[in-house]
């Protein structure tokens, strides 16, 4: 029985081989009536024909013979070139949508890869050593068809870009399709690398859409390191520290949120990570460091710390707000305070910083009951910025309420401190 399944599937197997081997005979007896058109589109073929080609030609492009014939790809190309017009057609008429996006920018890979195909066979020789063209008339092909693929070529990336996160998989396939194209006969003297934009911003798409589809994560790894040269170099490390951090590796955590605050000293994000990485770990002094380095670079306009309006920008407060903690957490109150308070000033809706100007000013406060001056200082210090807390935020009284209380109440003035007494439970 087993031999007879065997048998069958021996049979099945070289039943496909004939029909792509009688495609590929047949398609040679069909390039020379293919080739009458003037328009590389098979833009004068009657629809009939067209679709009898593409019967001919897509089998035959999976069999080994086609290896050696370079006008199979030649016509396979134009033949993908004829589907993009109608493809534009229709996005003509219909108020310049695609109908299918991804189909589209499947197209341009596929025409860029096919003349890739088909420059390639035309310059490899025959087993007897000779080509099918000379080389002056190979040259004018590879000139005509780079022409002829260039906006497919540029919209690769476009494709890429705008399919990164809808569809993934072709987004994978699009740029293996324009990074394989840098190596492409049909662009050797244009110096692609070079003179191509977005040579480097690829990389941190593909890495995306890679980890998307659950691609080797080795290979996403090593395209966001490719990445860390090109704009979307913060992005790509930001990613990495991500994945790194997922893994439970502190060790490339760091190394990497260290890499990355030497390579983009405008990035606000990466000081401050460090910096609350060293609060807790309980490293002070170098949280410290960091804080200062951060603020300096912000004061110095390096770091970019207020938007396009000119207001400051959220991730502003923390190098003031890890500072001010570090400092408390080392018992040096004052220093403390003052950078909390420096924090409000300068960014007043603080709210963590609000507070802990009020926490740090009643903990001094406390710690001097036996000298009254300098404990009403203090207190009066944390009433303000309690007070400033209850206003900023009337909600979070279990944050304010009893300190605001107990503040009142130790300084003396009773009258206040009995109309909070509900906080004092």
């Amino acid at each position: 029985m087993k031999r007879i399944i065997l048998l069958c599937t021996f049979v099945v197997m070289t039943a496909n081989v004939c029909a792509q081997k009688a495609n590929v005979k047949k398609l040679k007896t069909k390039i020379e009536y293919a080739s009458t058109p003037v328009n590389l589109d098979f833009g004068n073929l009657e629809v009939d024909k067209v679709q009898e080609l593409r019967d001919l030609i897509e089998p035959a492009l999976t069999h080994p013979e086609s290896e050696a014939m370079p006008e199979l790809w030649k016509y396979a190309t134009r033949m993908k070139l004829h589907d993009m017009n109608e493809m534009l057609k229709e996005r003509a008429a219909n108020n310049n949508e695609f109908k299918d996006l991804a189909a589209f920018f499947t197209n341009q890979a596929d025409i860029v890869s096919y003349a890739e195909k088909y420059i390639q066979l035309l310059n490899t020789p025959d087993a007897k050593g000779k080509y099918s063209m000379k080389e002056e008339e190979r040259e004018k092909e590879r000139v005509m068809w780079q022409q002829y693929t260039s906006n497919p070529r540029n919209n690769l990336f476009i494709g890429a870009s705008n399919l990164v996160y809808s569809n993934p998989d072709v987004t994978v396939k699009l740029l293996e399709a324009y990074y394989n194209s840098f190596d492409n006969p049909i662009y050797a003297d244009l110096n692609l690398k070079e003179t191509d934009p977005y040579y480097k911003e690829g990389t941190y798409i593909q890495a995306t859409a890679l980890k998307a589809i659950g691609g080797n994560m080795d290979k996403v790894v090593e395209l966001w390191k490719q990445s860390f040269d090109s704009k979307n170099g913060p992005l790509a490390c930001q990613d990495l520290i991500n994945y790194y951090k997922e893994k439970g590796d502190t060790e490339n955590e760091a190394k990497t949120y260290e890499m990355a605050y030497e390579k983009y000293p405008e990035q606000l994000v990466f000081g401050v990570n460090i910096a609350q990485n060293k609060v807790l770990e309980r490293k002070y002094d170098e949280a410290i460091k960091i804080c200062d380095d951060v603020i300096a670079r912000m004061k110095d306009g390096t770091v970019q710390s207020t938007d396009d309006n000119g207001n400051t920008i959220e991730a502003a407060k923390y190098p003031y707000y890890f500072r001010a903690i570090a400092l408390y957490n080392q018992e040096k109150y004052e220093e403390a305070y003052n950078a909390f308070e420096e924090a409000v000033e300068y960014k007043s809706d603080y709210y963590d910083c609000i507070i802990g100007a009020g926490n740090t000013a009643a903990r001094i406060a406390s710690m001097n009951k036996d000298k009254k001056a300098v404990a009403d200082k203090w207190y009066g210090n944390a009433i303000k910025y309690y007070e400033m807390a209850r206003e900023t935020d009337p909600g979070k009284s279990d944050d304010w309420g009893y300190p605001l209380y107990a503040s009142y109440y130790n300084s003396g003035n009773m009258q206040k401190a009995n109309a909070l007494k509900k906080y004092a439970k």
